[in-house]
């Protein structure tokens, strides 16, 4: 992993957003994966986790914005519009506890990169727009 990857991973706060769980934040400074996460989490083993993240909204927060998408095996993961209402539901408690506002940066999807490289984030909107979205 290089020196800015290895940065990243250690400056964003990933979580995942299951309907039937909720929002599951992991611990400032953890440099896992939203897979680890899964799989820490007790589900049997990393394949199975991959299915659960191909179907359930998942992110990170770091310097004042958001991104949130999900996916596993294609070039871009980008958040589903059928789980656009799922997301909206936890938008108030990811800006009470990042002091996000309506007017913060959002992204709702990652280009895949080299493993161990920062992904570039796609589809740029605020929070308020994404509130409006259906």
């Amino acid at each position: 992993m290089n020196t800015n990857a290895k940065q990243f991973h250690e400056l964003r706060r990933i979580f995942i957003i299951n309907p039937d769980l909720g929002l599951v934040i992991a611990p400032s400074k953890t440099n896992i994966s939203h897979v680890d996460m899964i799989y820490n989490m007790g589900f049997y083993d990393k394949q199975y986790a991959n299915v659960v993240l191909n179907k359930i909204p998942r992110g990170y927060y770091m310097n004042g914005e958001l991104c949130v998408y999900q996916g596993v095996y294609k070039p871009t993961w980008e958040l589903a519009q059928s789980n656009y209402q799922i997301v909206q539901q936890y938008i108030p408690d990811l800006c009470a506890l990042f002091n996000l506002k309506d007017n913060s940066n959002m992204f709702l999807g990652v280009r895949v990169g080299r493993i161990g490289s920062v992904w570039e984030r796609i589809n740029q909107t605020t929070i308020g727009e994404f509130m409006r979205m259906r």
